[in-house]
């Protein structure tokens, strides 16, 4: 498949060094199979290992290949912004470095965006591949809770995307530092089409991705994209309100027709709920302002250590 606009592939990289030189070379065999050409731009997201010395081969041997290097790890999201941030052409795909997002339906991604006149195209998950119970019901829930909260509808939804100029022109705009890479896709708008793949599995290494990353994950992605979280402080203290206005006409009553009663436990009990529901709503609000905290030092998303062929 031939093409007459640039496409740039950008890959996120964090310690992948023993596998990341044959997963790369999997796919630069695979566009090369389709007579698809491309430029890659490969962000080193901070590793501990070789990764980097890989990074920096595949660029002195092959002059399309692009590289930047973090100073540290700054995270996936940031990772891709950056790469973004970093090279131009007309078409952009996103992509996993572990070859769970199959270059292979690249060119389907591109004849439907081209027959379907669309911004974008949106790899969605026909299966999760082979995911724990544990992860899959996480995810689940997580994709469940943040369209029931934000409105975003990104149940099986990936980071392999392919965009246009347009898309990311607008995405190159936004500051904020707490990212979640595919609600900000799908906040951006545009026209888009959604095409279903199944996960490959890794054939090298294991996922990096924890359970407690996904929960930092879904934290991370309700607060950048809704307050709603805010108003469960007004419905905690309504709840608690009716709650504390039964409790006194029950207690008004034993005492106007002198019913004796220890009350203890009940006290007991209202200082734990009330405790309690206290302590949940400084929770969310401590959260918003630890975001606006880091907002206003205005320090840049990311630093760069080393960059290799930018253009």
């Amino acid at each position: 498949m031939q093409t007459t606009k640039s496409l740039a592939i950008v890959i996120p990289v964090f310690n992948e060094g023993p596998y990341f030189k044959n997963n790369f070379l999997e796919i630069l065999k695979t566009l090369r199979s389709d007579n698809i050409l491309c430029r890659f731009m490969l962000v080193d997201d901070g590793s501990h290992d070789e990764s980097w010395a890989v990074i920096e081969s595949l660029c002195n041997e092959y002059e399309f290949v692009d590289a930047i290097r973090f100073s540290r790890n700054f995270g996936k999201e940031i990772a891709i912004c950056a790469g973004l941030d970093h090279i131009d052409a007309d078409l952009y795909i996103t992509m996993d470095s572990d070859l769970q997002h199959p270059p292979r339906f690249i060119p389907e991604m591109l004849k439907l965006m081209e027959t379907e006149n669309v911004n974008m195209v949106e790899g969605i998950k026909s299966n999760r591949g082979k995911e724990t119970f544990k992860h899959k019901f996480f995810a689940k829930t997580f994709y469940s809770l943040l369209h029931k909260i934000t409105g975003l509808e990104m149940d099986n939804s990936s980071d392999f995307k392919l965009m246009d100029r347009s898309v990311i022109e607008n995405i190159r705009t936004f500051g904020e530092r707490n990212i979640f890479f595919r609600g900000l896709v799908d906040w951006v708008g545009f026209s888009k089409a959604s095409f279903y793949f199944d996960v490959d599995e890794r054939k090298d290494g294991g996922s990096s991705f924890s359970i407690f990353k996904l929960i930092v994950l879904a934290i991370n992605a309700i607060l950048a994209y809704t307050s709603k979280p805010l108003y469960l402080t007004i419905v905690c203290g309504v709840l608690f309100f009716i709650f504390a206005v039964v409790l006194g006409i029950q207690t008004l009553y034993n005492f106007f027709f002198g019913i004796a009663v220890s009350g203890f436990s009940t006290v007991i009990l209202l200082l734990l709920i009330t405790g309690s529901m206290v302590m949940f709503c400084l929770g969310i609000i401590g959260l918003y302002i630890s975001r606006i905290y880091d907002e206003v030092k205005n320090r840049p998303r990311y630093i760069i250590s080393k960059k290799i062929n930018e253009r």
